[in-house]
């Protein structure tokens, strides 16, 4: 099966609307451990990736999409998540290959490579209290896959938001949150959150 731009695309901005969809959320959980920025700053990556996504066709080479998607999220403002999320997005076009022999190889490799680049940047590990916990658990997710990739993304999907969920009884290792020792218990990291509905999105893109 020839590689499929349209699914990639779909997958991408579905993702990236499950996460405007909650944006609110994703603000009042940062309220509680930060500034309270973090969805205002996802809101304005988000809207970077619709419009550099929603341009692709059937002829679009995906490393170049890629690569230009991460070149405009770099330009955003806001905390250390816009550098996170361009990371882990220039992880998935640093390993983008178009000659990939299937969409659901080509998948794998930039969801593998976004968490390669991702760790390199933030040095998070799991129990952290950060973006690391809903990503460590859907990337192992998808890794060690030996099913179809619908199943997969479900799987992932539910593991990142299974790290997610932990978070509230974490001490916070990064960030703003550390400040606030104890009071920051109860509370679910922002960023973690933030990639739950990342996974969730490709998913649901997935299957459209």
């Amino acid at each position: 099966m020839p590689l499929e731009p349209l699914k990639i695309k779909k997958m991408l901005l579905t993702a990236a609307r499950e996460i405007t969809d909650h944006v609110d959320i994703l603000t009042d959980l940062d309220c509680a451990l930060g500034d309270g920025d973090h969805g205002t700053t996802m809101k304005k990556l988000t809207q970077v990736m619709f419009d550099q996504i929603e341009p692709w066709n059937e002829t679009t080479n995906l490393k170049d999409g890629l690569r230009s998607l991460t070149d405009a999220l770099e330009d955003v403002s806001g905390g250390s998540a816009g550098p996170l999320f361009s990371a882990f997005v220039y992880g998935m076009a640093e390993a983008a290959d178009s000659d990939a022999p299937t969409t659901d190889d080509f998948i794998k490799q930039i969801l593998l490579g976004a968490y390669d680049e991702f760790f390199a940047t933030s040095k998070a590990v799991v129990g952290d209290k950060t973006m690391m916990d809903a990503i460590d658990p859907a990337t192992e997710v998808i890794r060690n896959s030996t099913t179809d990739m619908k199943t997969t993304l479900e799987e992932a999907a539910r593991a990142a938001r299974s790290g997610s969920d932990n978070t509230a009884g974490m001490l916070a290792k990064y960030g703003r949150a550390r400040y606030i020792g104890d009071r920051c218990l109860g509370h679910k990291d922002p960023g973690s959150v933030t990639f739950a509905y990342f996974y969730e999105g490709l998913a649901t893109g997935y299957l459209v």
